[in-house]
């Protein structure tokens, strides 16, 4: 039986609809998650090291793929009308290649083949973490709850579905125990979604405040405001990274390379950008500067513990 062309394009949008060059920086955080309770040290040869490391990341990156990819995937099935008026082509729903039915049942089986994965490698907290996650992941976009209308709210749901359960899901897996490594990144990781949120809710300012979304930035009713109140979020994050890295007393490494990628927020936030220049920004780079600092904190993560 032969599969037809429309199909194939059918399926291809459906993948394409879950923001592929997003989703790739956050799925690395469930390797690093997995990274912080994998040993390098019990193997006697590079060979040996290089065959366990792709057994388990290999696996663990494709589900994380499909576990992020589905929160992007619904929240694309619910913003066609915000999507469309602030000119975003990656919403495939908004520009009509695959229907808001289809994003929706992608999404389900995405999330539920991922939870399943994440149950059996991780056991109990595995499949905890995940279904929590996912709960998260769809009622930030999901009416009525829809966590990304709700101010503050909507940070800290991010920074919960995209930050600290994936490096939780990652460290629970293949018999992986939380440890001191895991808690400080599922911390620092907490902040640095929020970060990348809030850049997410300045580009898109106007347009929320026009359609009447109350978002965190749309709340302090000023764009100017909002830039100064996340600057300072920015700020205080990497304070807190810092104190709770030296408190868990974690390699200065670790903590340099999380304070770093909070730095590139807090000039992102400096009154020398405008509006358009941060837009800008969480559009065209913040997905690459996430996965650079996914894969550089991955390999510092596997040297070091």
């Amino acid at each position: 039986m032969t599969v037809n062309h429309s199909t194939l394009l059918k399926i291809k949008n459906l993948f394409l609809n879950c923001r592929m060059r997003n989703i790739a920086g956050w799925t690395s955080l469930v390797v690093i998650g997995w990274a912080t309770t994998f040993s390098l040290g019990k193997f006697q040869s590079i060979f040996q090291v290089t065959f366990n490391v792709l057994l388990h990341m290999i696996p663990i990156g494709v589900f994380a793929f499909f576990l992020t990819g589905s929160f992007f995937s619904i929240n694309n099935a619910f913003d066609v009308q915000e999507d469309i008026n602030a000119g975003k082509t990656s919403n495939l729903v908004a520009r009509g290649l695959i229907t808001k039915k289809e994003a929706i049942i992608f999404s389900i089986v995405l999330a539920v083949a991922s939870i399943a994965f994440f149950s059996y490698v991780g056991g109990l907290l595995g499949f905890l973490f995940s279904v929590t996650c996912v709960v998260l992941g769809f009622l930030y976009s999901i009416p009525p709850v829809r966590f990304k209308k709700r101010p503050v709210v909507d940070l800290i749901s991010h920074g919960l579905f995209l930050g600290s359960l994936l490096i939780l899901i990652g460290a629970t897996t293949y018999g992986g125990m939380l440890n001191r490594t895991a808690y400080f990144f599922a911390a620092a990781f907490f902040v640095v979604s929020c970060l990348f949120q809030m850049q997410n809710l300045l580009g898109d300012y106007f347009v929320d405040r026009d359609l009447g979304i109350k978002t965190t930035a749309v709340s302090l009713r000023s764009w100017e405001r909002g830039r100064y109140f996340f600057l300072a979020f920015a700020i205080v994050g990497s304070i807190i990274t810092i104190v709770f890295g030296w408190y868990l007393v974690i390699d200065w490494r670790i903590i340099s390379l999380m304070v770093l990628i909070k730095s590139i927020n807090i000039l992102v936030y400096l009154p020398l950008f405008s509006v358009y220049k941060i837009y800008l920004f969480q559009l065209k780079f913040q997905p690459a500067i996430l996965m650079v600092w996914g894969a550089t904190i991955l390999l510092a993560t596997l040297i070091v513990t």
